[in-house]
């Protein structure tokens, strides 16, 4: 026994030493890559929180105005950043699992998915108070204001449906069967039809709010396992992220897949710059891919410039064309180069 024990303890302990080796290898390999050529740092933004076990992570974030709603899926809050000086400004707590916000500027509401209850929480965007939770279905994830119909859109990860929800009555109106577990979604401004991602079937769909029902089906090949959804809604574009590494364009008139270009490992989020025509992925092994819309079938890949470990997901804000990366329980800035 004695011997059976110092070798699981000597497994044990060569375990332990690789994984330390790796991490100060990955750290080096990190602080000694050339500096990016599209991008430059713009600072880092730390969201306060309550201690807590376990590594901190912050989900999806969404952009209205100067202000920056982050979902901190560890914490069970959204942090709310002031665009204009990088700073947390208030927290919204009182849920478990945050991973999106979806902003509603006409009603004065902000809508956040919180997957540990299974609820959506209204919240008041003056006041940053938690007004009511909505109960949604199993693992709600993704979330977004379609504009166009003025109703609120939830994936529901596990359950394979998607939600709609009335902001005006803060009321479920209509719950989808999707076919797959959905991923990031996107509504269309002119159309109000909304698309959506489905990793398990590598497919995006294409719901109809109205007829509340899924009125068509792509698969994404030769992309695997989508992610990330960004949408250039002047073109007629999206740009779905893929496990397999790579970004696949997609006309939204046709469902045909116009372009596929190659990204980094671990991919998460997604983000279209209309002004710079620019689009970008958030991979999680430590880099941003940075592509050039040069028409709306035309692209080439600028770099993979580097971000943090463990960035993968993004926004960008239009008005001054920054781009925030999510990492662990940090988000970091970065400004376009000309």
């Amino acid at each position: 026994m004695k011997k059976l024990a110092r070798f699981i303890l000597k497994v044990l302990g060569g375990f332990i030493a690789l994984i330390v080796l790796a991490i100060v290898a990955l750290n080096i390999y990190l602080s000694t890559r050339p500096a990016a050529k599209t991008m430059k740092a713009a600072g880092i933004i730390s969201i306060p929180t309550p201690f807590g076990i376990g590594r901190p992570f912050i989900d999806y974030m969404t952009i209205n105005g100067t202000r920056l709603y982050a979902g901190y899926a560890s914490n069970g809050l959204v942090g709310v950043v002031d665009t204009a000086t990088n700073q947390a400004v208030a927290s919204i707590d009182g849920l478990t699992r945050v991973h999106g916000i979806a902003v509603v500027a006409d009603h004065n509401l902000g809508f956040a998915s919180s997957s540990g209850d299974n609820v959506v929480g209204a919240f008041d965007l003056n006041t940053n108070k938690l007004l009511q939770k909505i109960p949604a279905g199993d693992d709600p994830d993704a979330i977004i204001y379609d504009e166009h119909v003025h109703l609120v859109y939830v994936g529901n990860h596990n359950g394979k449906t998607g939600m709609l929800i009335d902001p005006e009555t803060q009321k479920v109106v209509a719950t989808i069967p999707l076919g797959g577990e959905p991923e990031y979604p996107q509504a269309d401004p002119e159309t109000g039809l909304i698309y959506q991602n489905l990793e398990d079937t590598s497919e995006l769909v294409v719901i109809d709010p109205l007829k509340q029902a899924v009125i068509k089906r792509y698969k994404l090949d030769p992309g695997a396992g989508p992610t990330g959804l960004a949408l250039d809604a002047a073109h007629h574009r999206l740009f779905s992220t893929t496990g397999n590494r790579r970004l696949i364009v997609m006309d939204t008139e046709t469902g045909a897949i116009v372009a596929v270009l190659p990204i980094g490992a671990g991919v998460d989020g997604a983000g279209y710059d209309p002004g710079l025509r620019r689009v970008y992925a958030a991979n999680g092994i430590g880099t941003m891919t940075v592509i050039q819309q040069d028409s709306p079938d035309q692209y080439h890949v600028l770099e993979n410039a580097p971000t943090h470990f463990g960035g993968h997901s993004l926004v960008v804000d239009p008005a001054t064309h920054r781009v925030y990366v999510a990492y662990f329980g940090s988000i970091a800035a970065y400004d376009p180069l000309p």
